[in-house]
């Protein structure tokens, strides 16, 4: 007979615990919960059940995967955001947390109007995951997703699938906005959210081991002038008093906001701190 889920957890505890990996029990949880089809808390209730030889093997499969400094949510091949699920590999960056409150924020902007169509754009979609909440949750929208990555492209059109909105997600490979020039939307955009890399290159030996090791520089790392180029473009796009919605890095979402403000076309520009007290998403209106 092989081992308990509980026995199994236990274990697996124990061994991220000795390799010093960050949040060993939650970690054990994930894997055996992935494994096994189970949400976290039904793994105690069936605590006693046991593994089969078959289960066993992916388990320590998987264990082995994350050993060597890979990400879970890579060694899974899934992650969630916003309460969805979301297929995440190499192609594109792991969805952060932070980034909810980008995708709530946009959300509430929308909360009390009505309109039968909403346009929207998401630069820089990567897996899709901005782009594909906001489908799922205004019903009245279509939403232009760009990125400069084809791989990224594809993953996003995956999830975009998974998650039944690809009717309402338009994929467009390029840089920026430059997509959307033959689309016919000037001053016909009623959002642009973005969250772009936001590290420097020479800054990358400050980031942990596991995101430059693993995750695509692509997607890390800016050269300086992005957001202003963002800012200016998305001035062509957007309608008058809708929405420029941008994350920002540690430290940099005053440097943003000081930007916009040069600009005459925002008003209302905002700062939102996350849920560590960091300044992460600054929001304006165009006048």
């Amino acid at each position: 007979m092989g081992i308990t889920i509980l026995e199994a957890l236990n274990s697996a505890t124990r061994t991220f615990w000795e390799k010093d990996i960050e949040n060993p029990r939650i970690e054990a949880e994930l894997l055996i919960g992935h494994i096994l089809n189970l949400k976290r808390t039904e793994l105690y209730l069936k605590g006693q059940i046991a593994l089969s030889s078959k289960e066993e093997n992916i388990l320590e499969q998987l264990i082995k995967q994350r050993l060597t400094g890979r990400p879970l949510q890579y060694v899974l091949e899934e992650t969630e955001f916003f309460g969805l699920k979301f297929k995440t590999d190499s192609r594109a960056l792991i969805p952060r947390p932070e980034t909810e409150i980008l995708v709530s924020k946009v959300l509430e902007h929308f909360k009390n109007r009505e309109t039968d169509s909403l346009k929207i754009v998401d630069i820089g979609t990567g897996c899709g995951n901005i782009a594909i909440s906001l489908a799922f949750n205004l019903k009245n929208s279509l939403i232009y997703a760009t990125d400069i990555s084809p791989e990224s492209l594809n993953l996003a059109g995956e999830n975009a699938k998974l998650n039944k909105v690809d009717d309402r997600v338009k994929f467009l490979p390029g840089d920026l906005l430059t997509p959307l020039e033959d689309e016919n939307l000037k001053g016909k955009i009623d959002a642009i959210v973005s969250n772009p890399p936001y590290v420097l290159k020479e800054e990358k030996e400050l980031l942990p081991k596991i995101v430059r090791d693993y995750e695509p520089e692509i997607a890390l790392f800016y050269e300086k002038g992005l957001y202003q180029r963002i800012i200016e473009q998305s001035l062509v796009y957007l309608k008058k008093e809708d929405l420029l919605a941008l994350e920002t890095g540690y430290n940099q979402a005053q440097k943003v906001k000081d930007i916009i403000e040069t600009k005459d076309n925002f008003v209302s520009t905002e700062i939102i701190k996350d849920l560590a007290g960091i300044e992460r998403v600054v929001l304006a209106i165009k006048r």
